[in-house]
């Protein structure tokens, strides 16, 4: 859908997350967001940090803690999984707030607009109810450029991942489905993970912008990659659900029962290290972005320098 020549002037959006990370991972994330202008970021911690919202507090930020008190009269449905928590935290947002526009976002997720928030939200038709960002995986690379790679056909994924690109949907070592950003003001709407759904059905009035793209920082080192490994095989992304087996947690389980070692660092290397001649395939596919994310010195203006 074009965009319009200006934006509504007086149009405001902002983002909905809940995070368990460490301080620096949430400025990143709060610093991102509040220099492309958000102008409210919704951040419930899921484990209460009293002090991090106190290092990181700003005023265009409301922290959450989501602690015993706050969940209490709640549904247990609404907390018994971290997905669960999620949607409840970026739902009950949706409904009270003032904001034109929300985004339900994690904290490892980084939009890469082409040009203002308030300009490409401001040209979507009236009739425009959410629109789908699709995501880019972030590639392992040091420096001030960090570099993303769109999702692969199969042909292009046995091209460019020999080894493993055909057991890899879309070459993505994370998940494929699109972050959502949706019109405020609708009754009875909630946001899921990655769905915005009505009475139990996905909503319609679905509209897109152009080159507009959610950076995920999923794995962007081997260290991340590993650290994480044993929640999302046990609760996350590479996690079995509702009977239906995780093709990639599979693949995963087999490296780490492998007798070498270095299998799943091989894995990793293969699916995500920036290396020329990779960034050269990437390019020649039109599956490259890069980007000057410069996040550690939005990080220094905004809060000042963290503390180690």
């Amino acid at each position: 859908m074009a965009l319009g020549e200006t934006a509504k002037p007086d149009l405001r959006w902002g983002v909905v997350t809940t995070v368990k990370a460490p301080i620096a991972q949430v400025a990143r994330f709060l610093a991102h967001y509040l220099h492309l202008g958000a102008n409210r970021i919704f951040v419930h911690l899921d484990a209460p940090d009293p002090a991090l919202a106190d290092r990181l507090d700003h005023r265009r930020v409301r922290f959450f803690q989501c602690d015993a008190a706050y969940w209490r009269g709640k549904h247990p449905q609404s907390f018994q999984n971290h997905q669960m928590r999620q949607a409840f935290n970026a739902t009950r947002i949706y409904r009270q707030t003032k904001l034109d526009w929300l985004a339900h976002f994690d904290v490892d997720e980084y939009l890469l607009a082409p040009a203002p928030m308030r300009q490409l939200l401001g040209g979507l038709s009236a009739e425009t109810i959410h629109i789908e960002v699709p995501m880019v995986e972030m590639l392992n690379s040091a420096g001030a450029l960090h570099h993303f790679k769109k999702a692969a056909t199969p042909k292009a994924a046995r091209h460019l991942y020999p080894t493993y690109g055909p057991h890899v949907p879309g070459g993505f070592i994370s998940t494929l489905s699109p972050k959502l950003i949706a019109r405020s003001g609708l009754p009875e709407a909630r946001f899921g993970i990655h769905a915005f759904q009505r009475n139990g059905h996905n909503m319609d009035g679905l509209g897109a912008t152009t080159d507009l793209y959610l950076g995920h920082a999923h794995a962007p080192d081997f260290e991340t990659f590993q650290r994480h490994m044993a929640y999302r095989l046990a609760k996350g992304s590479y996690h079995d659900r509702k009977g239906r087996a995780n093709p990639l947690g599979h693949l995963i389980r087999v490296l780490l029962e492998d007798t070498d070692p270095n299998a799943l660092r091989h894995f990793h290397q293969e699916m995500s290290a920036a290396t020329p001649e990779r960034l050269d395939l990437l390019a020649a596919h039109d599956m490259l972005i890069t980007a000057r994310l410069d996040l550690d010195d939005k990080v220094t203006r905004i809060f000042g320098k963290l503390e180690d």
